[in-house]
Formats: structure tokens, sequence, C-alpha cells
């Protein structure tokens, strides 16, 4: 599995170094410090040497009332790679908590982000394009952020990209805008394209607005690049 270029080599035995003497408990009492390095460490040790008894125990805590610990969990969960994509779907399909709804698709994104080159599911792509279409906009939100780590990265990245596409043709203005600001950040000439043809297309001003602003994003980012 490869763990973001973040943690380093020190780090990791730093992290080995520590788990002989941390037991369980402990590590999770570590995902509620507020220094994020004591947070990273705790998760780390949790998906090499818990990783059976860690993740169903981060995934309670999705429920928490604190956000403080939930959102504990989320970064804690992307540490779990694979082994964390299907408990997250069924989590997203079967939980009445709208609170672990909304932790589900951020969940994906620390997933991504520290696991860019980890194929994934097509069930994966499925629960984000519910995602989009939710009532619940933090939840509309994780997906969209996850989809825009997804078109950033090789595996599945047009999919990603037709997706965000598809979005901006909703009525919902506020789901528009964050999913050219999405498209903003992928430097694909899908993504470009996606934009123009929102610009060309509206005549609503916040529309208009939504795509010039996006479209200069993209075109800043795409130079930075040449």
């Amino acid at each position: 599995m490869i763990i973001s270029a973040k943690i380093n080599y020190q780090f990791r035995l730093s992290v080995s170094d520590k788990q002989s003497m941390l037991s369980i408990d402990s590590l999770f009492e570590d995902l509620r410090h507020p220094n994020p390095r004591i947070q990273e460490e705790a998760s780390l040790i949790l998906s090499e040497h818990y990783q059976e008894e860690a993740l169903p125990m981060l995934l309670e805590l999705f429920c928490h009332q604190d956000p403080k610990v939930y959102r504990a969990a989320v970064k804690g969960i992307g540490f779990f790679g694979s082994s964390a994509f299907d408990p997250l779907i069924e989590l997203y399909a079967t939980t009445e908590n709208q609170t672990a709804r909304r932790c589900c698709p951020k969940a994906f994104v620390q997933l991504f982000k520290n696991f860019p080159d980890q194929p994934f599911p097509d069930s994966v792509m499925q629960m984000l394009e519910q995602g989009i279409n939710d009532t619940d906009m933090v939840v509309v939100q994780g997906a969209l952020m996850c989809l825009g780590q997804i078109g950033k990265q090789q595996f599945k990245s047009e999919e990603a990209i037709k997706l965000l596409a598809k979005s901006l043709s909703s009525e919902n203005v506020a789901l528009i805008f964050s999913a050219s600001q999405a498209l903003a950040d992928i430097p694909h000439p899908m993504a470009e394209v996606a934009l123009h043809a929102l610009q060309d297309n509206n005549d609503d001003p916040l529309i208009q607005e939504a795509a010039q602003s996006a479209l200069a994003r993209l075109q800043n980012l795409l130079n930075s690049r040449s």
C-alpha cells in the first residue's frame, strides 16, 4: 500500500517503536489529542496492527456528537486503504445517523489522498453519484470533494469528471457552483470543456460568474504546470 508522502521513513520508525507500548485503547485516546501528528501516529498504528478491531470502532465514532471525535475518525479511516471501501459504502447505505452519512464521502477523500494509485470498485463511484444527488448539502459537498480528488488522479479520473460535469446541469445553483469549483482544480481537457459549456449555455448571471471564476482558476492552474 502507498501511504501519503507526508508520512516519511523517520515517522514510520517512530510509529513502529511506539506500537510495542501502546494498547488499542490508548491509541483511541490519542485520536482525541489536539496535536495532529499524534493523531496520525495513532491512526497509522491502528491501521497496521489493529485493523480488524479498529476499523469498526472508528466507523462507530462517525455517529459521535463531538465534531472533534468524528473528524479524527474520518482522518483515521484514511489510513486503512481498500479494507475500508466496502464498510464505508455499507454504512452510507444503511445508517440512519445523518452525521455518519456525512462522514462517509469525507472518509473517501482521505483514502484517495493517502492511496492515490489504489484501484477501487465501481460501487464507490455509484455511492458518490448518489451523494451528489443527496438532499443534504453536507453530503453533496463531501461527494464533490471526493470526485474532485479522483479527477486529479489517474484511476477513474475521466469518470469523476463526467459526474462533476453532469452536476452542472442541475437546477441547484449551489451545486453548480461547487461542482464548477471542483472542476477548476482538475488539469484535464474534459474539465475545461465542461466549464466552457457551462459558460456558453447559461444566461443566469450567477452561473456565468461561477463558470468564469472556475475557468480563470483552471487557466491559472494550467499555466503554473506548463
